[in-house]
């Protein structure tokens, strides 16, 4: 039921007036005048964008206002018994600038705009008493809008203090419910700001496995290494690293975690550890990548493994030694061709029982490998088609003429290229490791 069918019960029985405006002669005699309704909890007294032809008075029970958007009802206000609504509308002639509808069974009084306006006339002090609230309710809004713009502001240049949050617990009535949803609002993103805190410490804690230059100081005349990982989100799951096994081998590895986020980026971690903690106690690359294996494989209640290459340098001959537990083949290029060193076995801590074979090979001086995660070559463009094996490959047929640090950008700022404003979709990480002599020779 509606304002607009609101039927009229007769001569009005006199509620109880408690507000003084309410209880002048002139009031008393519109109320008898006035159509009685009974209405239930749900139906419509107002109805937002129609023509406000009377003023309604809620005798008994409650309310809601109601602010109608194309996304829903949103709720502004409840207001309880005595109290008259409408009552601007219906002075000025005006559209419903929002609805009303009882929350709970309600007798309402509806006093025609005609009817309204004489009594305006005669009581003075209920037109006062409408500025008067009208101008309550403007303070009130204009002091809720700028608590909530300088909460936004606080919120926008990380300067929030969890106290706003107390200024939000005694809003104006008009203001109730959006002042709840901004309070839910306003702890969502404190909430989200603390994890995002956490996330920035456990990327500095990501950042602080991985391996210092000065590793490779002693073998700076005869190595060229070079390595990034640019995480999709603030921690990711690929890593690598590298490190002296002895005074003449180079331990250099990259792999990639099957996850994103947190839980990938600390299993990158305790592969990391576990790797350079087997390789230092067992000395040999095969024996120790079973270890390693095995270890991972141990009490892995999340399932979790990674794809792996790993080699040994011996920078007084090149040879390498590698292990690749299920990664992309790295590419070795020299001056005549590229040369992919393929998967050996399956991803480390998959199976205990599964691991990856060793292989060998020999790197000449000049000689640049180039090791990746998938990141690299199913990288994205704006039309969904990726990088590719094949754009990689000519890119990397260049690093021949490159020191590591140079052939390193190059292969980043291809991919980067390509992808274009496509969003980064997952972890990209290379390292281009290069002879640039055999150490020890004249």
């Amino acid at each position: 039921m509606t304002e607009k069918d609101a039927p009229s019960a007769g001569p009005a029985q006199e509620p109880a007036l408690t507000n003084p405006v309410f209880q002048t002669e002139g009031f008393r005699k519109a109320l008898g005048a006035a159509s009685k309704m009974q209405l239930r909890a749900g139906e419509a007294i107002l109805v937002q964008g129609r023509a406000g032809k009377a003023a309604f008075f809620i005798a008994s029970g409650e309310v809601e206002v109601l602010s109608e958007t194309s996304y829903g009802a949103v709720r502004l206000a409840s207001l309880a018994a005595p109290r008259l609504v409408g009552e601007v509308g219906a002075f000025a002639g005006l559209a419903r600038t929002a609805s009303v509808r009882a929350l709970t069974d309600v007798t309402v009084y509806r006093i025609a705009r005609e009817e309204l306006v004489a009594l305006g006339r005669a009581e003075p002090d209920l037109l006062l008493s409408v500025i008067a609230d009208l101008g309550r309710q403007l303070e009130g809004f204009n002091r809720t809008i700028s608590l909530y713009a300088n909460a936004l502001e606080a919120l926008e240049h990380s300067e929030f203090d969890a106290r706003i949050l107390d200024d939000l617990n005694n809003p104006p009535p008009q203001a109730a419910a959006f002042t709840q949803a901004f309070h839910r609002f306003a702890k969502q993103i404190l909430s989200k700001r603390r994890q995002e805190e956490e996330m920035a410490s456990a990327a500095a804690i990501q950042r602080s496995f991985l391996p210092s230059r000065s590793a490779l100081e002693s073998v700076a005349d005869c190595i060229d290494l070079e390595a990034m990982v640019l995480p999709t989100r603030e921690v990711g799951g690929d890593f690598y690293d590298y490190f002296m096994l002895d005074s003449e081998r180079l331990v250099f590895l990259l792999g990639d975690v099957c996850g994103k986020g947190l839980p990938a980026s600390l299993f990158a971690a305790i592969v990391v550890t576990v790797l350079r903690t087997t390789l230092r106690d067992e000395l040999q690359l095969g024996p120790a990548v079973k270890r390693a294996n095995a270890i991972l494989c141990r009490d892995n209640a999340a399932c979790l493994f990674a794809t792996l290459f790993i080699g040994v340098l011996d920078t007084r001959t090149g040879a390498l030694e590698y292990c690749n537990c299920g990664h992309n083949a790295p590419l070795l290029v020299n001056a005549e061709k590229i040369t992919p060193l393929p998967a050996t076995g399956l991803p480390i801590a998959m199976l205990d029982d599964r691991v990856a074979a060793t292989a060998n090979i020999q790197l000449a001086i000049a000689d640049t490998l180039v090791v990746y995660s998938d990141g690299v070559t199913e990288a994205l463009n704006v039309d969904s088609q990726e990088f590719g094996d094949e754009n990689l490959e000519k890119v990397v047929r260049l690093l021949s003429n490159d020191g590591a640090k140079d052939g390193l950008k190059r292969v980043i700022d291809s991919v980067n290229a390509f992808a274009g404003e496509a969003q980064q979709a997952d972890d990209i990480t290379c390292m281009v490791v290069q002879m640039r002599a055999l150490r020890g020779a004249a």
